[in-house]
């Protein structure tokens, strides 16, 4: 996916009614390997989550209230090969996927922090099939009745 498929995704999620940031170029962001990233990254903000690119790959980055994270949620999205789950804190700790991975260790970890992020990230993905993953992790969310941050209305730090 290229800035151009950005542009076009931001396009299709305005025709579908959501609600949706003027494309941007953020900085302090970090690679999977918890590496700061130079250059700025295009990303544009909805009411769900921020979506950027990053080497041809497009990531959703959602931010959750930790106290409304439930195992329902976690068995909806474990099984999906391009989920992580981190903090907002000590975000370059991954607490899953993870070798050895213990849910009542992690349920501990997750709730020791106010909010928790979960990312997919998207490789060679059209922009029709990005707005029906997109939606399909939102109705996921919904469905579990977590509470997502408005990252359009709310600016969180660390």
């Amino acid at each position: 996916m290229d800035i151009e498929n950005l542009k076009q995704f931001r396009k299709n999620l305005i025709v579908n009614n959501t609600s949706v940031s003027e494309l941007e170029y953020t900085k302090d962001n970090y690679d999977n390997d918890g590496n700061l990233i130079k250059e700025a990254l295009p990303t544009i903000t909805t009411d769900f989550c921020e979506i950027g690119l990053h080497n041809d790959e497009v990531y959703l980055v959602f931010i959750l209230e930790s106290k409304t994270f439930n195992l329902k949620l976690f068995n909806a999205v474990k099984n999906k090969s391009n989920v992580k789950i981190y903090g907002f804190i000590n975000f370059n700790q991954t607490l899953y996927p993870v070798i050895n991975f213990n849910y009542d260790s992690f349920i501990k970890l997750v709730q020791k922090d106010r909010y928790l992020q979960i990312q997919f990230d998207f490789k060679n993905i059209t922009t029709a099939d990005l707005l029906n993953e997109y939606a399909n992790i939102v109705n996921i969310f919904d469905t579990n009745k977590v509470a997502v941050v408005n990252q359009l209305k709310v600016y969180l730090t660390g």
